[in-house]
């Protein structure tokens, strides 16, 4: 790899996340760091399950386990057990994490404003379509492709989705 290509990526980096405030304590001004205020956004009104949000941010179990028992004490979130599977984890914001989601939704959504607000039309476009490219790039190069088990829940979920239907049949099940 050219090292020049790199020092681009690494500035380009430190930018954003001096921009976004991303390495700040007190992210938004919400009186907490990113990875919990990430965490109550990707819980959401519509809340989620644990493996959901372990999956979803790439955290290890601890850390996850860690957060939400802390913003369970702080009566922002509850977790309960699933009604179809005991197994599985449900966590759902409180009506005081609902408020505090609200506000870290507001707030972010101002940040992006502040960013966006100064450039043109044409600027902002041209913004606009060069992120939606780089967020194409960096899915694409985090992309594996590897053998899986066929009864994994994530190779079910791919073929449910492209063979609506034909699940049971490529097992021999009806």
């Amino acid at each position: 790899m050219d090292n020049e290509h790199i020092q681009q990526m690494r500035r380009f980096n430190r930018m954003l996340t001096l921009r976004l405030g991303v390495l700040n304590e007190n992210y938004l001004s919400s009186g907490r760091p990113l990875g919990e205020a990430r965490l109550l956004f990707e819980i959401g009104p519509a809340g989620a399950t644990v493996r959901e949000l372990r999956l979803r941010m790439a955290l290890d179990s601890g850390y996850l386990s860690r957060m939400l028992r802390m913003l369970e004490t702080e009566k922002l979130l509850t977790r309960r057990r699933d009604s179809q599977d005991g197994r599985v984890q449900r966590v759902m914001l409180t009506p005081s994490g609902m408020q505090v989601w609200q506000e870290l939704d507001q707030r972010s959504n101002e940040r992006i404003g502040s960013l966006l607000t100064p450039l043109s039309d044409r600027q902002r476009g041209r913004l606009l379509t060069a992120v939606g490219e780089v967020e194409r790039y960096l899915r694409a190069a985090a992309v594996t492709i590897a053998p899986a088990d066929p009864a994994s829940p994530e190779v079910q979920a791919c073929y449910s989705r492209l063979f609506p239907g034909a699940r049971a049949a490529l097992y021999g099940r009806v």
